[in-house]
């Protein structure tokens, strides 16, 4: 097999007895989605029925009220106020005045993020209160972006990027988080398997392409029954509690990652298709080339060429 120069520059780097006395900085593997976002004036009693999403959601009222029932709890909102919601959590919505709202969705892969978050159940921050101030200022920066015409350039998306980044850094370091408690129980279960999916991928990506690693067994195949094992819980009751909390099933998650990493390595003109089919777990290339096309309409070769 022919060696591809994927991560060798940072391995290297290390090995060298000069730089073994250095600081390092982390290397980060997230994924930041940004779902979109919209502001949107409603009339009194405007209402969206019962719906939830794959992703978490802010709501940011900029003027007026409205009230967001989940959990079986109605909470109101009024100007100023911030809510975030956690993936999967069925909500709606009904305006109690004539109201000005801003609202997105976004993810974080980062296991941390995501247990942190979900953890502390709805996230409620009032007008006013500690946290609240930072994260108005947050997110006015984002609504600063919104354009008219919706004509938006690569600019923009790179300020996006950033201000997003921003918002999540407040997020997270929140110390006093005004929240409706839940029991967590299962969402650390759920969370546990995302993790050890996603870590467990990376790893054997990220080990597939190193350099001292020898390709005469790549039977480190990522195995969700492992997971299970390692936590200690049966198949039946991981997939059931996964997708209580996530809605759809682990595997399902699983082939979402390997879109995304597939993705990033056609971006990479050094590695070869068949080098990434191994990396993503596909013994056969041809495989790999048939769940590509199914996933994005594309095959690799033409998802490469687009993407160049």
């Amino acid at each position: 097999m022919i060696k591809q120069p994927f991560l060798r520059l940072s391995n290297e780097i290390i090995r060298k007895k000069e730089l073994q006395g250095s600081i390092r900085l982390p290397a980060l593997d997230w994924n930041i989605s940004f779902f979109g976002g919209h502001q949107q004036d409603i009339k009194s009693g405007w209402h969206y029925p019962s719906e939830r999403h794959l992703a978490f959601e802010v709501f940011y009222i900029v003027e007026g009220a409205i009230n967001v029932t989940a959990f079986d709890n109605t909470i109101r909102l009024e100007s100023g106020d911030i809510m975030v919601l956690y993936p999967n959590v069925w909500h709606e919505t009904t305006s109690l005045t004539n109201t000005t709202y801003f609202n997105f969705h976004f993810n974080l892969d980062d296991e941390r993020f995501v247990t942190n978050l979900i953890n502390q159940g709805i996230l409620n921050f009032p007008n006013g209160s500690l946290k609240n101030i930072p994260l108005i200022k947050s997110l006015d920066k984002l609504r600063d972006v919104l354009n008219k015409n919706m004509a938006y350039t690569f600019k923009d998306e790179l300020k996006l990027h950033v201000l997003l980044s921003d918002f999540i850094f407040q997020l997270f370091s929140s110390e006093i988080l005004e929240h409706t408690p839940l029991n967590s129980s299962q969402l650390k279960i759920a969370s546990s398997i995302a993790y050890g999916i996603r870590t467990t991928l990376q790893k054997n990506i990220h080990s597939y392409f190193n350099e001292d690693f020898i390709v005469s067994d790549h039977s480190s195949r990522l195995s969700i029954d492992k997971i299970y094992s390692d936590l200690k819980i049966s198949p039946s009751y991981g997939g059931e509690v996964f997708r209580n909390i996530y809605g759809y099933a682990p595997r399902q998650y699983l082939t979402k990652l390997k879109i995304a990493q597939a993705k990033r390595l056609l971006q990479m003109p050094d590695l070869s298709v068949i080098n990434i089919s191994e990396a993503l777990g596909y013994r056969d290339p041809a495989h790999f080339s048939r769940q590509f096309k199914k996933w994005t309409e594309n095959t690799p070769y033409q998802y490469r060429k687009s993407h160049q």
